[in-house]
């Protein structure tokens, strides 16, 4: 219970910190859509996640069922999967940016692209040889 609420407090302050991004923004009158517009996503995201904590807390049944789901080892594994099968993927497309950036002559997208696919890739193999140590 201690964790949930923890969560909630969390949520609470993001919320905060939204509707600040949001004030603010609006107070100064940039033209960016940037900064009000992740204000607002914080403050939707924080009270659907607040409404989902509330319900946990009052309704045993969905309490229940979430935890169930939480721990069931199958949905542990098929997110894990798809993790996996993302970043791979996110790798495959990465490259063949890079080719198509460097093609079309837009060789700063292109470095940036290739730094970004090396940099996910040196991040794996750090993960990798740490998770082979430890097990």
């Amino acid at each position: 219970m201690d964790n949930i609420r923890k969560k909630e407090y969390y949520y609470i302050l993001l919320a905060i910190a939204g509707a600040a991004m949001f004030i603010i923004s609006l107070l100064k009158g940039t033209s960016d859509s940037y900064w009000p517009g992740m204000g607002l996503g914080f403050v939707i995201i924080s009270a659907l996640r607040l409404v989902q904590i509330h319900r946990y807390r009052t309704d045993e049944g969905y309490a229940k069922k979430t935890d169930i789901e939480n721990s069931d080892e199958r949905n542990r594994f098929l997110a894990e999967k798809a993790r996996s099968m993302t970043f791979s993927y996110s790798i495959l497309l990465e490259a063949v940016a890079v080719i198509i950036l460097r093609i079309m002559g837009r060789n700063e997208a292109s470095t940036i692209t290739g730094l970004l696919m090396c940099a996910q890739l040196s991040v794996y193999w750090a993960g990798y040889f740490y998770l082979k140590r430890k097990y």
